[in-house]
């Protein structure tokens, strides 16, 4: 069967997400030492100022407002970046096992999501963020949201019929 099996789109999703969670989100919690004289933190810093980004800009200031986002990104990297790497190796050979904990993985990420999007909506820079910068951040952040709960959900749907089936084999 063909790599991916039909869901390319997964695989653009996977090659896209590692990258920006290893080199971007997971700079908060590497060791200093990791990053310097590195062009990573170059990258961050351009990352916040493309839009003045309150999250990671709240992530580097290591503020109480924004402490909460530190166990997101642990979860991240104790728990996302592991799963998209099981679930990209086991959809390139095809391996519906995986179906459960992509579940769990899109679920998971997705909700972390939600407050991120929060703290973008309830953010009070001075001077206030611009048209521009709003809709440059949520072009940056809904991406993230919409597609790890579409893949919840396609997850569970995929779930539901196998379950389905499974238990109709069990009647007969």
């Amino acid at each position: 069967m063909s790599r991916f099996a039909g869901r390319g789109f997964d695989g653009l999703w996977f090659w896209f997400c590692a990258p920006i969670t290893i080199l971007l989100d997971l700079q908060t919690i590497y060791p200093k030492h990791w990053l310097a004289d590195t062009y990573l933190s170059a990258l961050f810093e351009w990352s916040i100022t493309l839009a003045r980004d309150p999250i990671l800009g709240g992530a580097i200031s290591k503020t109480r407002e924004f402490a909460w986002l530190q166990y997101f990104f642990f979860l991240e990297g104790g728990f996302q970046l592991p799963c998209f790497i099981i679930g990209a190796i086991c959809l390139w050979r095809n391996d519906k096992r995986v179906y459960p904990l992509l579940l769990a993985y899109g679920a998971s990420t997705a909700t972390t999501l939600i407050p991120c999007l929060g703290a973008i909506f309830t953010a009070n820079p001075k001077p206030p963020l611009t048209t521009k910068e709003m809709i440059t951040l949520l072009s940056e952040y809904v991406p993230f949201l919409l597609i790890p709960l579409g893949m919840a959900v396609d997850m569970g749907i995929k779930l539901t019929k196998i379950v389905s089936m499974a238990q109709d084999r069990k009647r007969v």
